[in-house]
């Protein structure tokens, strides 16, 4: 019986790529298409319909996790959430999911047998061109998990309205008008980007006093995060805006070893809503941005691409919500 195993060997194309002419996707070049259907027919290839018998497809799909030199970075979502949101989003069929730490030497298809791969998701980094034209030259579907790349399928967390959210409470509950200061690391890239231009907005809007050109400290890692710094930061400001939970929990405790009081001498907050956060001293307000539903809405548009062939749309945005702690 003739595979599309064997139809991909004899043609030097990956299976994936076979499947999808055999059911006339238009992810596939029309004369590759044509080429592969003409091959399966000379071969006879029995065609079997993927959406007829869909419940009980099994499908291949790689989780490809970024690798950081500061371990910490890995703190700020839990893997089985990831995990449990990308099997709930696949619900018309089964998935095999294999996940592998992207490196410099990463290849999406180590092996002559890649090609079984169905798609791929690269959560939490951006894959690099050549990583992207290989997939495409393969006509393999992908996503792109918290992060907005033109041109790239991607499902992204609401990280400016987020930061608004944050202000929107700090004004409305804090008894003196905000003087806030924006704390980042080094190698937040987009992440960041997006909150502070958030922070710029929702300063407008309450016309608050902030100029990102001062008012915006950058650290290399949370170990450079030091009591001298912070004790310096509360001599102009009485709002410290995290880039994200790691570095707001790290500044409670270096406020607690000044003897500062919070929220009465200061306000801190922090954004995502990870695991950390539950280490933190009272606890922080921050923007809960649910890794379970952004991995669920790539893993569904994904199945879409895979199984109908649908073409992928532009980048979906999924809005965080204001989780309110002892920290404001």
């Amino acid at each position: 019986m003739i595979t599309i195993t064997d139809i991909s060997q004899e043609l030097q194309v990956s299976t994936a790529t076979v499947s999808r002419a055999l059911n006339h996707s238009c992810l596939v070049a029309p004369d590759l298409g044509t080429q592969i259907r003409l091959t399966a027919d000379k071969m006879g290839y029995k065609k079997r319909d993927i959406r007829r018998h869909r419940g009980r497809a099994i499908l291949n799909i790689k989780l490809v996790l970024p690798c950081h030199e500061e371990p910490e970075r890995a703190l700020f979502y839990d893997l089985s959430s990831l995990i449990e949101g990308i099997r709930s989003g696949f619900q018309l069929c089964e998935i095999n999911l294999l996940c592998e730490p992207t490196s410099d030497s990463f290849k999406p298809y180590p092996h002559k047998k890649g090609g079984d791969i169905n798609g791929f998701i690269f959560a939490f980094h951006q894959p690099t061109p050549d990583i992207v034209k290989e997939l495409r030259e393969c006509n393999t579907p992908f996503a792109v998990l918290n992060r907005d790349i033109e041109g790239l399928p991607c499902v992204a967390s609401e990280n400016s309205s987020g930061m608004g959210l944050l202000i929107d409470h700090l004004v409305e509950h804090r008894k003196k008008p905000i003087k806030p200061a924006f704390l980042s690391l080094d190698g937040l890239g987009q992440i960041h980007t997006e909150r502070l231009e958030g922070l710029e907005n929702a300063a407008k809007k309450h016309q608050i006093d902030f100029n990102p050109e001062k008012d915006v400290r950058y650290f290399s890692g949370i170990r450079s995060i030091k009591r001298d710094v912070i004790s310096d930061l509360m001599k102009s400001y009485n709002v410290l805006l995290c880039a994200n939970d790691i570095v707001g929990t790290v500044v409670l405790s270096e406020l607690e070893r000044l003897g500062v009081s919070v929220p009465d001498q200061i306000a801190v907050t922090g954004f995502d809503d990870s695991p950390v956060r539950q280490l933190s001293r009272p606890l922080l307000t921050t923007i809960r941005m649910p890794v379970n539903i952004l991995a669920k809405a790539a893993a569904s548009r994904l199945e879409s691409e895979i199984i109908e062939y649908t073409r992928p749309g532009v980048t979906l945005r999924v809005p965080g919500a204001l989780v309110i702690g002892g920290t404001t």
